[in-house]
């Protein structure tokens, strides 16, 4: 269709007479006539403002058409038929193909084609049938790896590919290449080893919020331990019990440098307090539900012995080193060490 009558058609589509398009545009009526009769045509700074206009779009009034556009949303189409099971993956993958026959360097439609057949394959019920899409899956697969190894999508879905095809040790190696091995570990394990891993994961976050907190700010501190009694409503905190004790640690430095030495000595008793129920509870497995597959490495001496180095180095405590009731400490901690 000419562009003379996508004017005319979409003008009087929208009501609009020529005055009045004319009007919105600063042109004459006789302009718009002349665009309509093809005896005229829009100049290029009024081609948007028409489009505007006319509620379009200037690739639609022009005629432009993007060919890998148009395959795309034929894609797109297809794609959402195949999802409510109206059409066979198969013509998916086939036109995934058609597309890169024409665009063989596209990486949209060479991982669409990836993504495809590895869930063509997780259809099949024919063990052959299975095996030879699984195949072509890790071979594309495997190849856009190699061209772009820091796109991580390749690698995640390698991982995914092996565990289908049965080869944990070839997952592993995968999930491994990833930046984070660890999310993609997921996708590896399995039954208890997931529960342990997932596990594993959150504690080490909350062991690195738990860092982050532990500064010169009481509500942070305060915060901190009701997340780890939250947590381990049990009271079996394992290794947790580092944290309590630097946390009150931390506490008696702050009351410390404000020279409170009455508040400075309370807490580092609390945090002896702390040191010592890790060793009357000793070293073992977590019992709350949220880490129950996870145990303690460090024994139950360590921390006591932990403690006593850092009251030795009196970092922060300056205000109470040389008091009586500081030498008092030292001498329980080592004591019971």
């Amino acid at each position: 269709m000419a562009i003379s009558d996508k004017i005319k058609e979409h003008r009087t589509k929208c009501g609009l007479t020529q005055a009045q398009l004319a009007e919105a545009l600063g042109v004459t009526p006789q302009a718009v006539s002349k665009w309509e009769k093809g005896t005229g045509f829009p100049d290029l700074s009024a081609i948007c403002p028409l489009a505007d206009a006319l509620g379009t779009t200037t690739d639609e009034l022009l005629e432009h058409k993007n060919p890998l556009r148009e395959l795309n949303k034929k894609w797109l189409r297809l794609r959402f038929k195949c999802e409510k099971w109206e059409a066979p993956l198969q013509d998916l993958v086939a036109l995934d193909n058609e597309i890169l026959t024409q665009f063989p360097h596209d990486y949209t439609s060479l991982w669409r084609r990836v993504v495809d057949e590895f869930a063509l394959a997780c259809r099949q019920s024919d063990a052959e049938e299975k095996e030879r899409w699984l195949s072509l899956a890790e071979e594309h697969c495997a190849e856009l790896a190699d061209k772009d190894p820091d796109w991580e999508n390749p690698k995640y879905k390698m991982v995914e590919i092996m565990m289908e095809s049965g080869r944990t040790d070839e997952a592993i190696v995968w999930a491994n290449k990833c930046k984070s091995p660890d999310d993609a570990m997921k996708k590896v394990l399995r039954g208890d080893e997931l529960r342990r891993h997932r596990q594993k994961l959150v504690c080490e976050e909350l062991d690195s919020l738990l860092l982050e907190m532990r500064c010169d700010d009481l509500d942070f501190l305060q915060a901190s331990e009701d997340i780890i009694r939250a947590l381990i409503p049990d009271g079996n905190y394992q290794w947790f019990y580092d944290h309590l004790m630097m946390i009150e640690y931390t506490r008696a430095k702050y009351y410390a440098a404000r020279g409170d030495s009455a508040e400075t000595m309370k807490y580092l008793y609390r945090a002896l307090d702390v040191a010592k129920e890790k060793f009357i509870k000793g070293t073992g497995k977590f019992t709350s539900p949220i880490f129950d597959e996870l145990s303690s490495e460090s024994g139950p001496m360590s921390l006591l012995e932990q403690y006593y180095g850092i009251l030795q180095e009196r970092k922060g405590l300056e205000t109470v080193y040389f008091t009586e009731e500081y030498k008092q400490l030292l001498e329980k901690v080592k004591a019971l060490i």
